[in-house]
């Protein structure tokens, strides 16, 4: 984790569209089917603002994929922004005057860009930043034809694009390096992209600075269409192109981490070289971590662990009611994990493993560790090889050692050895509670699976 770079995932709403929305149904042009723009805009974040580049590439080829039912016309999706609450709706690509729904603002948005950005190009930090991109391109060999501002044509002039510094990579493709600093129309995005990807280039953004929380939508459309990986390029990374002899990049991407009741995200990231990037130009993607391929698996895990310190802090909090029991038997079902019908009957066993893993009394009103320990040895003798195998899991010998200041627990361990290997079926482990163990506490079960293995 880079120190100063982590935050929390925004909160999520039960759905990301406006609350009274001019287009209230598009079409899908592929199925035929009419739908509601709520089911279509939905509450994952992440597939919306996918859609909406796919969108806008789709009325770049003039292949809409979504239309107003209404009037026949193709629609693309827009942000609105109060405060940090994104909210998104449908518009109309152009207003022909005979649909109810109007969506569209009185200046184009040609008059408005125009308006807005044409002088923030050339500011004084986009030229360092081209500066900084050239030259640290120059010190890599596997790059050659380096070209700031050299026109890329294509079919048709009125395609043709500047990017802000290309070069050809490796004698195979020819990479876009286009500067963000400032917010660019997601159709200016998209015309960018379906035109490298038909002239055979490969299109990569590179910011200044970025900041997940208050990011712009722009920075967002390219980050999330960028299989969430995002590229900064600064004094430190040409430093560290002169010093490696390579394009190094300050690299980031996204990864979700497991909070005490939810998931959260965090940055992960580091000085990477462009040889080491993954390079997708259908996709028109370039990306240091796969997150599209690791993120189903990883955000399982974070969902799972988030469950689990749920259920611990329910279980240490000493509430334990009827009817959240019952609840919390739903969904270990659901994870094919047994809880038994009453939680006084998993007392013994979820009371010894977290007070093992904790390394302090949960669930009983002892003083002290070794007292917890007193108590499963004497009154749940069920439970005794999952705790020692958990005492061992957990690292908890010098200090089980250090509170058994008068001998007592040694010799009550010497005594209760003698009925573990006899067999005693006193001290005969419950099975019932396997898959529990097993799910909880899964440092516990691989010692105590391999023990009885033997």
């Amino acid at each position: 984790m880079i120190e100063g770079y982590s935050f929390t995932m925004e909160r999520v709403p039960d759905n990301y569209c406006v609350d009274d929305p001019e287009i209230k149904e598009v079409q899908d042009m592929d199925s035929g089917a009419i739908l509601t723009v709520q089911d279509v805009i939905g509450a994952d974040k992440d597939r919306l603002i996918r859609l909406r580049m796919n969108l806008a590439e789709a009325g770049e080829e003039r292949e809409d994929k979504y239309t107003c039912p209404i009037c026949g016309v193709g629609v693309y999706l827009v942000c609105r922004r109060r405060g940090d609450e994104k909210r998104f709706y449908f518009r109309h690509r152009v207003e022909i005057g005979n649909c109810p729904a109007v969506t569209r603002e009185p200046l184009s948005k040609e008059e408005i860009e125009a308006r807005k950005y044409n002088g923030a190009k050339e500011s004084r930090a986009h030229i360092r930043m081209k500066e900084i991109l050239a030259e640290s391109i120059s010190r890599d060999p596997d790059f050659s034809d380096l070209q700031i501002e050299k026109v890329w044509k294509g079919m048709e002039r009125a395609t043709w694009r500047k990017p802000d510094v290309s070069a050809v990579w490796r004698n195979k493709i020819r990479v876009a390096f286009e500067v963000q600093l400032s917010t660019t129309f997601l159709h200016v995005i998209a015309q960018r992209r379906v035109f490298y990807r038909n002239q055979g280039g490969l299109l990569c953004w590179v910011f200044k600075t970025f900041d997940i929380e208050a990011a712009r939508m722009t920075q967002e459309d390219i980050f999330h269409n960028n299989n969430r990986n995002l590229f900064l390029a600064s004094e430190k990374t040409l430093r560290a192109s002169k010093e490696c002899g390579a394009l190094m990049l300050d690299c980031r991407w996204a990864e979700p981490k497991a909070g005490s009741e939810a998931v959260s995200w965090g940055w992960n990231g580091r000085l990477a070289a462009f040889s080491e990037m993954t390079l997708d130009q259908n996709g028109q993607r370039v990306f240091l971590s796969d997150r599209d391929s690791l993120d189903a698996s990883e955000i399982h895990a974070a969902d799972e662990s988030v469950f689990k310190k749920r259920f611990a802090a329910w279980w240490a909090s000493g509430d334990r009611g009827d009817a959240e029991w019952e609840s919390f038997r739903r969904e270990f079902r659901r994870r094919r994990v047994i809880l038994p019908r009453w939680p006084r009957e998993a007392t013994g066993v979820l009371n010894a493993l977290y007070t093992a893993k904790e390394g302090r009394p949960v669930g009983w009103d002892h003083p002290k560790f070794i007292s917890a320990a007193h108590t499963v040895a004497g009154s749940h003798k069920k439970v005794l090889r999952a705790f020692r195998a958990a005492l061992r899991a957990y690292g908890r010998a010098s200090q089980i050692k250090a509170e058994d200041a008068e001998g007592r627990w040694a010799r009550k361990v010497a005594a209760y050895k003698e009925k573990l290997a006899a067999r005693d079926p006193d001290y005969e482990r419950d099975r019932n509670f396997d898959s529990l163990i097993a799910y909880l506490f899964p440092e516990t079960w691989s010692i105590l699976s391999r023990e009885e293995e033997v």
